[in-house]
């Protein structure tokens, strides 16, 4: 799990709470420190890293019209993108903009980090328009080892272009404890930063993608650093898809988690197919490795199965 560690004071640059200052009292948030620390993996399997865990599942609610190039436009997951258009109610911000295309085997997205949900002010920070250009592996690979997500800051990021971070926050005024837990975050689970970073904490895949239903795969909601695509909760036993379930953590929570979300957590593995592994992911029944947003702790990675590109501080790689 990523290691709490000390922090200097202004090198917390996104706080959701507050800005960077020498009182300590005004600190709260996500910042950019990554722990590296890596885990042996299990199992081992193929993966070809299109997003194919559960075919069929994209809701058709439309592509970013961005360009694909260096490759088949097939290969490129650019239909798997949102067009984010503006809520009426954020009149008073800029209009939500996403740019998707593969370039040299990578999957360019281009965002400003506007929800096109409405947006609900839970910190004393107001919404900005970012310029994020994050680029992360179009074919991703599982790697020997796995790696620990950030404990502050990006680990992936939304089909709508939204940055996501991991369940904790930053040192004050609860230290590093799990946001959704202390219900600091909107209905899609997320809030502002410092500088006015929108980022979510969690995933609802109704903010993103039509539900298809209970007796469906969820769509893919995101992909994380390592180029592995996020679905929502539910997904196929086998490769006929006739049974669907609904997919658990495996992380048990076994202290308070108002402070130090980590340390209140601990992965118990399972035998009952239902549960994820540590990373809250998956091998499909087509041997296609892909993480799920859950309801529970970690809520969306609890570890990278692959190889991130570029981690922490939430903006671009």
């Amino acid at each position: 799990m990523p290691t709490t560690k000390p922090l200097t004071l202004c090198a917390l640059a996104l706080l959701a709470f507050a800005g960077c200052t020498d009182d300590p009292g005004t600190l709260d948030d996500d910042s950019g420190e990554t722990a590296g620390s890596e885990d042996e993996v299990g199992e081992d399997g193929s993966t070809d890293g299109s997003g194919t865990d559960e075919a069929g599942t994209d809701d058709g609610t439309g592509s970013t019209g961005g360009e694909t190039t260096g490759g088949q436009p097939s290969d490129c997951p650019v239909d798997q993108f949102v067009d984010p258009q503006p809520d009426p109610n954020n009149g008073a911000y800029a209009d939500p903009f996403l740019n998707v295309y593969c370039e040299h085997d990578e999957l360019v997205v281009e965002s400003n980090g506007i929800p096109h949900y409405e947006f609900v002010q839970l910190t004393p920070n107001p919404l900005g328009a970012q310029d994020y250009a994050w680029r992360i592996p179009q074919f991703p690979e599982v790697a020997a080892q796995t790696t620990e997500v950030p404990l502050l800051g990006l680990e992936a990021f939304s089909v709508s272009g939204l940055p996501i971070f991991g369940p904790n926050e930053g040192p004050f005024p609860d230290p590093f404890g799990d946001p959704v837990y202390n219900d600091i975050v909107d209905f899609c689970l997320g809030h502002t930063a410092m500088e006015g970073v929108y980022h979510l904490h969690a995933m609802v895949t109704e903010c993103f993608k039509m539900d298809p239903g209970p007796d469906q795969p969820s769509p893919i909601i995101g992909y994380a650093l390592d180029g592995f695509p996020i679905y929502g909760p539910r997904g196929c036993l086998d490769a006929g898809c006739s049974e669907v379930v609904e997919f658990h953590s495996g992380w048990v929570q076994t202290g308070d988690p108002t402070t130090y979300a980590w340390d209140n957590h601990e992965y118990q593995p399972s035998d009952d197919p239902s549960v994820l592994d540590e990373c809250n992911g998956r091998y499909d029944a087509n041997g296609n490795y892909g993480y799920h947003a859950t309801a529970t702790f970690p809520y969306v990675l609890g570890c990278y199965r692959g190889t991130p590109q570029g981690v922490g501080m939430g903006g671009p790689p």
